[in-house]
């Protein structure tokens, strides 16, 4: 009899406001749960009155889908050699300003991961970025680009370095040469991957330069010191920061 009484009243709510609400008087869409679900069998989505919806297929996920405005199921791709971690974000950031540097030489010493930033170091300033970390098991792999060219040395070479920071301090560095005649330039690539840093919400991250030997003249990165052969939209830095964690 309880039974019968219950569906009788869920019915009647049905009928009177199209809404049905479960531990809650005021339902906002037509079934409104204020609970856990225990679901014991499928769930399925996109079914019309003549054809029942999909429950989906082994190892897919079920999908908000904005743009259909239907909820569907979706394939879990984890890319090969990450085991079973997946991208937990992925932002990239861009610059133009770049930096400048003029004789006399740089240091040439060799650099230390975990120092502080220093006056010696240039920082590009649209690099500056935020990542955060919720799984103590993760990596960070940060993806730099840049341009390189001289000006005013003639064939002399210029030496500098670029280095990722992160909370201000040097955590991957590469240096490099650029060799050639008057306006010479060249493409710099900087990878690094971080691994198991501590969970932390807004971490910084930024890419700063400096140079080393350049025998004179004026070495430009991630900006042109001779039009003649680039503009600033060619010459730009790029630095991408992906953070991967467990799925």
């Amino acid at each position: 009899m309880k039974k019968i009484i219950i569906i009788k009243a869920l019915l009647l709510a049905v009928f009177a406001n199209a809404q049905v609400g479960i531990n809650t008087p005021n339902p906002v869409n037509m079934l409104d749960v204020n609970g856990d679900v225990n679901v014991r069998k499928e769930i399925r989505t996109g079914g019309t009155n003549l054809l029942k919806g999909s429950a989906g297929a082994a190892g897919t996920m079920l999908h908000n889908n904005s743009e259909l405005n239907v909820n569907d199921w979706k394939s879990v791709r984890i890319a090969d050699g990450q085991g079973s971690m997946s991208v937990f974000s992925l932002n990239t950031v861009s610059d133009q300003t770049g930096a400048v540097f003029n004789t006399p030489n740089g240091l040439t010493d060799p650099y230390t991961e975990g120092t502080a930033i220093s006056s010696a170091w240039t920082v590009l300033p649209g690099t500056n970025d935020t990542f955060s970390i919720t799984n103590g098991v993760n990596k960070v792999v940060f993806t730099f680009q840049t341009t390189a060219q001289k000006t005013g040395n003639g064939n002399s070479s210029s030496g500098f370095a670029c280095g990722v920071f992160v909370d201000n301090t040097l955590r991957a560095v590469r240096t490099d040469v650029l060799i050639g005649s008057e306006g010479s330039y060249k493409i710099f690539n900087l990878n690094a991957t971080l691994v198991n840093l501590n969970p932390k919400n807004n971490y910084t991250v930024k890419v700063a330069c400096t140079k080393r030997n350049l025998n004179s003249g004026k070495l430009g990165i991630g900006t042109a010191v001779n039009a003649t052969y680039l503009n600033n939209e060619m010459s730009q830095s790029v630095l991408t920061t992906s953070v991967l964690q467990p799925y």
